[in-house]
């Protein structure tokens, strides 16, 4: 499902269910445990009940993926292959407000612990011939890379689902952005890519869209209850 879908289903979803209740409470305080996935990586959270209109998560979410990519066409004499990792790790605590009493509707807002880490190696694909000289994958040498971002990620956000209302479990969804900043990139270079080693502030400055990070998840709560109505 697109972001601009879900955000539509997650505003109207309200206004469809308020009615189905008839006016009467189901609320039933406590603590809940949250699976979940998304744009953060996997998930687990833990909510606890403050009120029927107030409810606090505290969270992390990890995820590992490497792959490779390749600078240039093949047919250009100097190719770079780049073997890299994404890192995403962060620790999260949010104050999810209900504003209507009757549905899951709710507005989120705290800070995230962002440990989210690029790391990069780059390196030669092939020995360059330059005026009948030759020069080794050794020589033409690597550069070697990680972008950082700050520590601490505000963020604000919308989301369905009321882990304390009726039912033990529920669907919950997440759609929002925590600001991370831009990137802060350290390069190290080698044989003749050392000039290359004072391109940093460029690729930050390239970087610089990544500072608002997308969230997007979907999980399963199961609520462990104080009381029982």
């Amino acid at each position: 499902m697109k972001p601009l879908s879900l955000f539509w289903v997650l505003i109207l979803l309200p206004c469809l269910s308020r009615g189905q209740y008839n006016g009467s409470t189901s609320y039933n305080p406590g603590i809940a445990l949250i699976a979940q996935a998304g744009t953060a990586g996997f998930g687990l959270e833990i909510d606890k009940s403050l009120s029927q209109q107030l409810a606090l998560r505290i969270g992390a979410n990890k995820f590992t993926y490497k792959g490779t990519l390749t600078s240039e066409n093949e047919s250009d004499e100097l190719q770079l292959g780049f073997n890299y990792t994404i890192n995403l790790l962060s620790f999260n605590a949010l104050l999810d407000f209900y504003p209507f009493k009757q549905t899951g509707f709710r507005l989120t807002a705290g800070a995230f612990y962002n440990l989210n880490q690029v790391t990069f190696l780059g390196k030669p694909t092939k020995d360059v011939r330059f005026n009948d000289v030759v020069f080794t994958i050794d020589q033409i040498g690597i550069v070697e890379g990680k972008a950082d971002f700050p520590r601490i990620a505000p963020y604000a956000g919308i989301g369905w689902g009321h882990p304390f209302m009726r039912s033990r479990i529920k669907l919950m969804a997440d759609v929002g952005f925590f600001y991370q900043q831009s990137p802060g990139i350290t390069l190290v270079t080698t044989g003749m890519l050392t000039p290359s080693s004072d391109q940093g502030p460029v690729i930050e400055n390239n970087l610089k869209p990544l500072k608002y990070y997308p969230l997007i998840s979907i999980g399963l709560s199961y609520t462990i209850r104080f009381t029982r109505n």
